[in-house]
């Protein structure tokens, strides 16, 4: 039996090279979040051991193979990182260094391991952000990409709306008409049961499907519009503030942007001053939210804010620098749930991780981590707006910096209503697009053989190589 066992895995060994060096990263990185996405661990897992195998996990074994085969080949050249990169670079080795410092030991119970969220919220985005950094890409590379994206997001959609009506029988994985199975059931959900994550998804896909369209021919342009139609109908269906917020967000940056660069400040601040009005006078409405549950609970969920936010100011004074370490804001917290000197409670956010990803990363990483944080974020929006308003730049690349503005303009609010890093496929969707775009930029740059301004040299490879190959 063992020599069978050994011959079998031999053959797959070998025919594994021989496929895998035919696939491109790109393309298993997609499939690794849509697939992964839509087939997630609710619809298979095995586990080994205490890690639980699933689809996308399987795929992310694929890249990874992918990659090396390439690497092997001679066919991926590193040139260097990206000044942005160092920030990613730093953020990673400080997370790692506070969850191995945290020393969680047996007697501590956290609902999620901090080593397990370390991974999967950080470390495997980034290896899916370098794995397309590393492929060669083409405008038909990034077509592909942003059609199948569009396709994901009409399906999406679709299954939202199937959600509310409570056609279930038009809902695939069946999974998700269970009430028993993650949260949010009532509204749409989707796949990953968390409407949060099925708005952020929605958005990003819509803007992919607006940055699809001028590739395409006038039939798919309206098929286009009317998928987007259906997508923003389905965010409205998830009925999550944030998500809302991140669509209105994104919208505003991709108006300004396609704006001509003499209208854009006029319509800026007119579209700022009737978003102004729309938010005060809809603002109760919103406060108030009737969901799955009544408004008054959508109500406490946001004095909830209020509480999360007064504990994270106590744990953040007692330790600013260092943090309470990776992944320990769950347990850290509960001393400090006993303090009475302010008029509303704090023990409801008792058996809830943090609700707003800087403030989580800030209490349990430190300064050091936030900022290494928003640093990354920084950096990816620096490279964005030059990709999108700089002058001399082509058509493809600016319409990947408007979608890469877009894309942290759907993140940034519902990372400050939730803590990002615990829904694990919304990282892997924004370190692929995010990828996407900056591979597109560096080679832009790359193409057009030209030194740039001093004061853009932040945006660029560190390597002056990358600024003048041919």
């Amino acid at each position: 039996m063992p020599v069978v066992l050994l011959v079998a895995a031999a053959v797959l060994l070998v025919w594994s090279v021989i496929v895998f060096r035919w696939l491109s990263p790109v393309g298993v990185a997609v499939a690794t979040v849509a697939v992964g996405y839509v087939f997630g661990h609710d619809f298979w897992n095995l586990h080994l051991g205490p890690l639980p195998l699933t689809i996308d996990r399987l795929l992310l074994l694929m890249l990874m193979a992918v990659v090396a085969i390439r690497a092997w080949q001679g066919r991926i050249t590193w040139r260097g990182p990206l000044t942005v990169d160092w920030a990613i670079i730093a953020l990673l080795g400080w997370l790692t260094v506070s969850c191995i410092a945290s020393n969680v030991g047996s007697g501590v119970q956290l609902p999620t391991s901090p080593y397990f969220r370390l991974l999967f919220a950080f470390w495997l985005p980034a290896m899916l952000y370098l794995a397309v950094r590393l492929t060669p890409l083409s405008n038909r590379t990034t077509t592909v990409v942003l059609a199948l994206l569009a396709v994901l997001g009409t399906y999406l959609a679709l299954t939202a709306c199937a959600e509310l009506v409570g056609a279930w029988w038009a809902v695939y994985p069946k999974y998700i008409a269970d009430p028993e199975l993650g949260t949010h059931f009532g509204r749409a959900r989707g796949p990953a049961l968390n409407s949060v994550s099925l708005g952020n998804y929605l958005a990003i896909s819509l803007w992919a499907a607006w940055t699809l369209r001028p590739r395409v021919s006038r039939g798919w342009q309206l098929a286009l519009l009317a998928a987007m139609g259906l997508m923003t109908m389905a965010i409205l269906f998830t009925f999550t503030r944030s998500v809302w917020m991140g669509l209105a967000l994104s919208g505003f940056v991709m108006l300004v942007a396609e704006t001509p660069r003499h209208l854009r400040l006029p319509v800026a601040v007119g579209t700022m001053v009737v978003g102004g009005v729309m938010a005060v006078c809809l603002w109760s409405l919103v406060l108030n939210l009737n969901r799955e549950d009544s408004g008054a609970v959508s109500h406490h969920s946001v004095q909830q804010r209020e509480a999360f936010a007064y504990v994270s100011y106590h744990m953040i004074r007692d330790n600013p620098l260092f943090g309470v370490g990776f992944g320990r804001f769950y347990d850290q917290k509960l001393p400090y749930l006993t303090d009475r000197s302010q008029s509303f409670e704090l023990e409801s956010i008792r058996g809830l991780h943090h609700h707003n990803t800087f403030l989580g990363l800030w209490t349990e990483t430190g300064l050091i981590g936030v900022v290494a944080f928003i640093a990354m974020l920084s950096g990816w929006i620096a490279i964005g707006v030059r990709m999108a308003f700089g002058r001399g730049q082509s058509l493809a690349t600016q319409q990947m910096g408007r979608l890469l503005l877009a894309v942290v303009a759907v993140y940034l609010p519902s990372a400050l209503f939730h803590d990002l890093s615990l829904i694990f496929q919304d990282q892997v969707l924004l370190f692929l697009v995010v990828g996407l775009a900056v591979a597109t930029a560096e080679q832009a740059t790359r193409h057009a053989g030209a030194t740039v301004p001093a004061n853009s040299a932040s945006l660029l490879p560190t390597s002056s190589k990358l600024l003048h190959s041919p």
